[in-house]
Protein backbone atom coordinates (compact mmCIF):
# COMPACT_ATOMS: atom_id res chain seq x y z
CA UNK A 1 0.00 0.00 0.00
CA UNK A 2 0.91 3.40 -0.65
CA UNK A 3 2.70 5.53 1.97
CA UNK A 4 0.33 8.20 4.16
CA UNK A 5 0.01 11.32 2.55
CA UNK A 6 1.60 14.53 4.66
CA UNK A 7 -1.79 15.88 6.94
CA UNK A 8 -2.68 11.78 8.04
CA UNK A 9 -0.81 12.84 11.40
CA UNK A 10 -3.02 15.72 12.23
CA UNK A 11 -3.48 15.73 15.83
CA UNK A 12 -7.38 16.25 15.90
CA UNK A 13 -9.17 14.87 12.93
CA UNK A 14 -12.69 15.95 12.34
CA UNK A 15 -13.76 12.70 11.23
CA UNK A 16 -14.53 9.02 11.94
CA UNK A 17 -14.62 6.29 9.65
CA UNK A 18 -16.27 3.62 11.25
CA UNK A 19 -16.07 -0.34 9.49
CA UNK A 20 -18.06 -3.29 10.34
CA UNK A 21 -16.60 -6.74 9.59
CA UNK A 22 -17.50 -10.06 9.31
CA UNK A 23 -15.65 -11.87 6.78
CA UNK A 24 -14.52 -9.30 4.89
CA UNK A 25 -11.32 -10.56 3.07
CA UNK A 26 -12.22 -11.14 -0.15
CA UNK A 27 -12.55 -6.66 -0.16
CA UNK A 28 -10.57 -5.69 2.61
CA UNK A 29 -7.03 -4.82 1.21
CA UNK A 30 -8.79 -3.07 -1.85
CA UNK A 31 -10.84 -1.15 0.66
CA UNK A 32 -8.23 -0.09 3.19
CA UNK A 33 -6.07 0.77 0.21
CA UNK A 34 -8.62 2.88 -0.74
CA UNK A 35 -9.38 4.15 2.66
CA UNK A 36 -5.63 5.19 2.86
CA UNK A 37 -5.04 6.98 -0.26
CA UNK A 38 -8.13 9.54 -0.32
CA UNK A 39 -7.44 12.90 -1.07
CA UNK A 40 -8.66 13.72 2.25
CA UNK A 41 -6.85 12.05 5.27
CA UNK A 42 -7.41 13.47 8.71
CA UNK A 43 -9.65 11.11 9.59
CA UNK A 44 -9.19 7.99 12.05
CA UNK A 45 -10.69 4.81 11.07
CA UNK A 46 -12.22 1.93 13.34
CA UNK A 47 -12.60 -1.41 12.51
CA UNK A 48 -15.01 -3.50 14.72
CA UNK A 49 -14.57 -7.37 13.47
CA UNK A 50 -17.04 -9.57 14.36
CA UNK A 51 -15.56 -12.54 15.02
CA UNK A 52 -14.66 -13.41 11.53
CA UNK A 53 -13.88 -16.66 10.47
CA UNK A 54 -11.37 -16.20 7.63
CA UNK A 55 -8.73 -14.16 7.21
CA UNK A 56 -10.06 -10.94 7.95
CA UNK A 57 -8.37 -10.48 11.57
CA UNK A 58 -4.61 -11.00 9.98
CA UNK A 59 -5.16 -8.47 7.32
CA UNK A 60 -7.10 -5.92 10.13
CA UNK A 61 -4.30 -6.87 12.34
CA UNK A 62 -1.46 -5.79 9.52
CA UNK A 63 -2.40 -2.75 8.92
CA UNK A 64 -3.45 -1.10 11.64
CA UNK A 65 0.14 -2.11 12.67
CA UNK A 66 1.09 0.15 10.15
CA UNK A 67 -1.13 3.09 10.36
CA UNK A 68 -1.74 4.87 13.86
CA UNK A 69 -4.95 6.05 12.39
CA UNK A 70 -6.26 2.28 12.59
CA UNK A 71 -7.92 1.12 15.75
CA UNK A 72 -9.14 -2.58 15.49
CA UNK A 73 -11.69 -4.24 17.73
CA UNK A 74 -11.96 -7.84 17.30
CA UNK A 75 -15.42 -9.16 19.07
CA UNK A 76 -15.35 -12.60 21.17
CA UNK A 77 -18.85 -13.46 19.35
CA UNK A 78 -21.11 -12.63 16.12
CA UNK A 79 -23.40 -9.93 17.84
CA UNK A 80 -24.91 -9.13 14.44
CA UNK A 81 -24.48 -6.56 12.03
CA UNK A 82 -26.74 -3.94 13.39
CA UNK A 83 -24.79 -4.14 16.90
CA UNK A 84 -21.88 -3.89 15.52
CA UNK A 85 -22.54 -1.10 12.45
CA UNK A 86 -23.53 0.99 16.21
CA UNK A 87 -20.51 0.10 18.32
CA UNK A 88 -18.25 2.00 15.65
CA UNK A 89 -20.82 5.05 15.57
CA UNK A 90 -20.90 4.79 19.60
CA UNK A 91 -16.63 4.62 19.28
CA UNK A 92 -16.60 7.78 17.28
CA UNK A 93 -15.98 11.37 18.80
CA UNK A 94 -15.80 13.35 16.02
CA UNK A 95 -17.38 16.02 14.25
CA UNK A 96 -18.32 13.96 11.41
CA UNK A 97 -18.83 9.88 11.06
CA UNK A 98 -18.96 8.08 8.12
CA UNK A 99 -19.68 3.75 7.59
CA UNK A 100 -17.58 1.79 5.29
CA UNK A 101 -18.22 -1.47 4.72
CA UNK A 102 -15.52 -3.60 3.36
CA UNK A 103 -17.29 -4.04 0.04
CA UNK A 104 -17.89 -0.75 -0.98
CA UNK A 105 -16.09 1.49 -3.46
CA UNK A 106 -15.25 5.42 -3.22
CA UNK A 107 -13.51 7.56 -5.43
CA UNK A 108 -10.27 9.38 -4.08
CA UNK A 109 -12.25 12.60 -3.33
CA UNK A 110 -15.29 10.77 -1.61
CA UNK A 111 -14.71 12.45 1.68
CA UNK A 112 -13.27 15.55 0.94
CA UNK A 113 -16.15 16.74 -1.12
CA UNK A 114 -18.80 15.35 1.35
CA UNK A 115 -16.59 17.03 3.73
CA UNK A 116 -16.92 20.28 2.39
CA UNK A 117 -20.53 20.33 1.71
CA UNK A 118 -20.98 19.80 5.43
CA UNK A 119 -19.13 22.30 6.41
CA UNK A 120 -20.59 25.15 4.48
CA UNK A 121 -23.97 24.32 5.12
CA UNK A 122 -25.15 23.96 8.88
CA UNK A 123 -28.71 22.70 7.52
CA UNK A 124 -27.19 19.59 5.73
CA UNK A 125 -27.10 16.43 7.83
CA UNK A 126 -25.92 14.15 5.85
CA UNK A 127 -23.86 14.02 2.62
CA UNK A 128 -22.86 11.69 -0.45
CA UNK A 129 -21.52 11.02 -3.65
CA UNK A 130 -23.64 9.55 -6.57
CA UNK A 131 -23.99 5.89 -5.93
CA UNK A 132 -24.04 2.84 -8.36
CA UNK A 133 -23.79 -1.17 -7.51
CA UNK A 134 -21.12 -3.43 -8.88
CA UNK A 135 -20.22 -7.54 -9.13
CA UNK A 136 -17.03 -8.87 -8.55
CA UNK A 137 -15.95 -11.73 -10.47
CA UNK A 138 -13.35 -14.11 -9.77
CA UNK A 139 -12.26 -15.85 -12.66
CA UNK A 140 -11.92 -19.79 -11.91
CA UNK A 141 -8.69 -20.33 -13.14
CA UNK A 142 -6.39 -16.99 -12.86
CA UNK A 143 -8.56 -16.28 -9.23
CA UNK A 144 -7.64 -12.55 -10.94
CA UNK A 145 -11.06 -10.16 -9.29
CA UNK A 146 -12.54 -8.34 -12.37
CA UNK A 147 -14.96 -5.06 -11.22
CA UNK A 148 -17.86 -4.78 -13.41
CA UNK A 149 -19.97 -1.50 -12.82
CA UNK A 150 -23.91 -1.68 -13.29
CA UNK A 151 -24.59 1.21 -15.26
CA UNK A 152 -27.52 3.63 -13.63
CA UNK A 153 -30.70 3.91 -15.51
CA UNK A 154 -31.49 7.36 -14.39
CA UNK A 155 -29.79 10.27 -11.97
CA UNK A 156 -30.04 9.88 -8.22
CA UNK A 157 -31.14 6.03 -8.75
CA UNK A 158 -30.13 5.04 -4.69
CA UNK A 159 -29.59 8.21 -3.49
CA UNK A 160 -31.37 10.96 -3.47
CA UNK A 161 -30.99 14.65 -1.90
CA UNK A 162 -33.68 15.69 0.74
CA UNK A 163 -34.96 19.53 1.43
CA UNK A 164 -37.50 21.19 3.22
CA UNK A 165 -40.25 19.93 5.44
CA UNK A 166 -39.69 16.58 8.02
CA UNK A 167 -43.65 15.52 6.94
CA UNK A 168 -42.37 16.01 3.14
CA UNK A 169 -38.67 14.65 3.49
CA UNK A 170 -40.86 11.65 5.27
CA UNK A 171 -43.29 11.15 2.45
CA UNK A 172 -40.81 11.39 0.13
CA UNK A 173 -38.02 8.49 1.42
CA UNK A 174 -40.96 6.20 2.39
CA UNK A 175 -42.26 6.36 -1.57
CA UNK A 176 -38.47 6.27 -2.44
CA UNK A 177 -37.89 3.64 -0.63
CA UNK A 178 -34.04 3.17 -0.87
CA UNK A 179 -31.70 3.09 2.43
CA UNK A 180 -28.21 3.29 0.67
CA UNK A 181 -28.19 7.31 1.85
CA UNK A 182 -26.93 6.09 5.14
CA UNK A 183 -24.06 5.54 3.99
CA UNK A 184 -22.88 9.12 3.48
CA UNK A 185 -20.83 11.78 5.43
CA UNK A 186 -22.96 12.36 8.54
CA UNK A 187 -22.84 14.90 11.63
CA UNK A 188 -21.75 12.53 14.25
CA UNK A 189 -23.94 13.74 17.18
CA UNK A 190 -27.12 14.09 14.49
CA UNK A 191 -26.44 10.45 13.44
CA UNK A 192 -26.00 9.45 17.27
CA UNK A 193 -29.42 10.88 18.22
CA UNK A 194 -30.99 9.86 15.27
CA UNK A 195 -29.87 6.21 15.81
CA UNK A 196 -32.93 4.09 16.42
CA UNK A 197 -33.33 1.12 18.66
CA UNK A 198 -34.84 -2.09 17.78
CA UNK A 199 -34.24 -3.75 21.11
CA UNK A 200 -37.97 -5.27 20.84
CA UNK A 201 -37.13 -7.04 18.19
CA UNK A 202 -35.37 -10.63 18.83
CA UNK A 203 -32.09 -10.19 17.33
CA UNK A 204 -31.71 -6.96 17.23
CA UNK A 205 -32.41 -5.76 13.93
CA UNK A 206 -35.15 -5.48 11.86
CA UNK A 207 -36.06 -5.61 8.07
CA UNK A 208 -35.87 -2.16 6.46
CA UNK A 209 -33.97 -1.09 9.63
CA UNK A 210 -31.85 1.15 7.11
CA UNK A 211 -34.68 2.80 6.20
CA UNK A 212 -35.59 3.58 9.58
CA UNK A 213 -32.35 5.47 9.84
CA UNK A 214 -33.09 7.36 7.38
CA UNK A 215 -36.36 8.72 8.51
CA UNK A 216 -34.79 9.84 12.11
CA UNK A 217 -31.98 11.85 10.66
CA UNK A 218 -34.18 13.70 7.94
CA UNK A 219 -35.77 15.04 11.15
CA UNK A 220 -32.14 16.37 12.26
CA UNK A 221 -31.60 18.15 9.10
CA UNK A 222 -31.41 17.71 4.85
CA UNK A 223 -29.41 15.22 2.53
CA UNK A 224 -27.45 16.54 -0.28
CA UNK A 225 -25.66 14.25 -3.02
CA UNK A 226 -22.46 15.96 -4.93
CA UNK A 227 -22.27 15.35 -8.63
CA UNK A 228 -18.35 15.14 -8.71
CA UNK A 229 -17.70 12.19 -6.22
CA UNK A 230 -18.87 8.53 -6.23
CA UNK A 231 -19.29 5.17 -4.84
CA UNK A 232 -20.09 1.67 -5.70
CA UNK A 233 -21.82 -0.74 -3.70
CA UNK A 234 -21.36 -4.66 -4.44
CA UNK A 235 -24.14 -6.64 -5.56
CA UNK A 236 -23.62 -10.36 -6.05
CA UNK A 237 -24.38 -11.75 -9.90
CA UNK A 238 -27.24 -14.22 -8.46
CA UNK A 239 -30.01 -12.56 -7.16
CA UNK A 240 -30.58 -13.04 -3.68
CA UNK A 241 -33.65 -15.22 -1.78
CA UNK A 242 -35.29 -12.63 0.47
CA UNK A 243 -36.01 -16.04 3.12
CA UNK A 244 -32.46 -16.96 2.47
CA UNK A 245 -31.01 -13.74 3.71
CA UNK A 246 -33.25 -13.47 6.72
CA UNK A 247 -32.54 -17.25 7.84
CA UNK A 248 -28.71 -15.99 7.45
CA UNK A 249 -29.49 -12.67 9.30
CA UNK A 250 -31.49 -14.82 12.69
CA UNK A 251 -34.90 -13.48 11.73
CA UNK A 252 -37.42 -16.02 13.14
CA UNK A 253 -39.97 -17.17 11.62
CA UNK A 254 -42.90 -14.48 12.22
CA UNK A 255 -41.08 -11.80 11.16
CA UNK A 256 -40.01 -13.52 7.95
CA UNK A 257 -43.92 -14.11 7.37
CA UNK A 258 -45.09 -11.14 8.53
CA UNK A 259 -41.48 -9.17 6.86
CA UNK A 260 -43.03 -5.52 7.11
CA UNK A 261 -45.08 -5.52 10.36
CA UNK A 262 -42.09 -4.56 12.21
CA UNK A 263 -41.11 -1.44 10.18
CA UNK A 264 -45.30 -0.41 10.23
CA UNK A 265 -45.20 -0.62 13.97
CA UNK A 266 -41.68 1.29 14.16
CA UNK A 267 -42.52 3.90 11.82
CA UNK A 268 -46.16 4.20 14.04
CA UNK A 269 -44.14 4.81 16.96
CA UNK A 270 -41.36 6.90 16.33
CA UNK A 271 -42.88 9.12 13.29
CA UNK A 272 -46.26 10.10 14.78
CA UNK A 273 -49.72 9.47 14.32
CA UNK A 274 -50.46 12.35 12.32
CA UNK A 275 -47.49 11.68 10.19
CA UNK A 276 -48.05 8.14 10.04
CA UNK A 277 -52.09 8.51 9.38
CA UNK A 278 -50.92 10.95 6.01
CA UNK A 279 -48.82 8.08 4.32
CA UNK A 280 -51.13 5.27 5.61
CA UNK A 281 -52.29 4.09 1.77
CA UNK A 282 -48.34 3.59 1.38
CA UNK A 283 -48.19 1.69 4.55
CA UNK A 284 -50.96 -0.89 3.47
CA UNK A 285 -49.33 -1.18 -0.04
CA UNK A 286 -46.01 -1.96 1.69
CA UNK A 287 -47.67 -4.58 3.58
CA UNK A 288 -49.73 -6.07 0.47
CA UNK A 289 -46.87 -6.31 -1.44
CA UNK A 290 -44.20 -8.05 1.17
CA UNK A 291 -46.88 -10.79 1.92
CA UNK A 292 -47.03 -11.27 -1.82
CA UNK A 293 -43.52 -11.33 -2.01
CA UNK A 294 -43.25 -14.06 0.47
CA UNK A 295 -45.87 -16.27 -0.64
CA UNK A 296 -44.37 -16.08 -4.07
CA UNK A 297 -40.92 -17.39 -3.37
CA UNK A 298 -42.02 -19.83 -0.78
CA UNK A 299 -44.07 -21.13 -3.80
CA UNK A 300 -41.05 -20.86 -6.10
CA UNK A 301 -39.18 -23.15 -3.28
CA UNK A 302 -42.38 -25.45 -3.58
CA UNK A 303 -41.56 -25.70 -7.48
CA UNK A 304 -37.83 -26.14 -7.33
CA UNK A 305 -38.05 -28.94 -4.59
CA UNK A 306 -41.36 -30.59 -6.62
CA UNK A 307 -38.46 -30.25 -9.64
CA UNK A 308 -35.40 -32.03 -7.80
CA UNK A 309 -33.72 -28.62 -8.00
CA UNK A 310 -31.40 -27.28 -5.69
CA UNK A 311 -32.71 -25.63 -2.96
CA UNK A 312 -32.12 -21.88 -1.84
CA UNK A 313 -32.69 -21.35 1.65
Amino acid sequence: MKGISKNAQNTNPIICLGMPVYNGEDFLKQRLESIINQSYSNFILIISDNASTDNSQKICEKISKKDKRITYFRQEENKGGYWNFNFVLKKAKTKYFVWVPPDDIWSQNFLEKNIDVLEKNENIVGSIGELSLYNQIKDPLTHKIRIKVLENTKKFQYVHPAYGVIEEKIKFYLNYSMGAMIFGVYRTDKLQKAAPHFEHIKNGSMWMGDLAYILNIIKEGDFEVVNDAFMYKHVTERSTSVIEYMKKENFNLKIIVFIHFPFTFWCLRNLGLKIFLKNFGYFIKLNIRGEYSIIAESVRMCKRIACGQEKYW
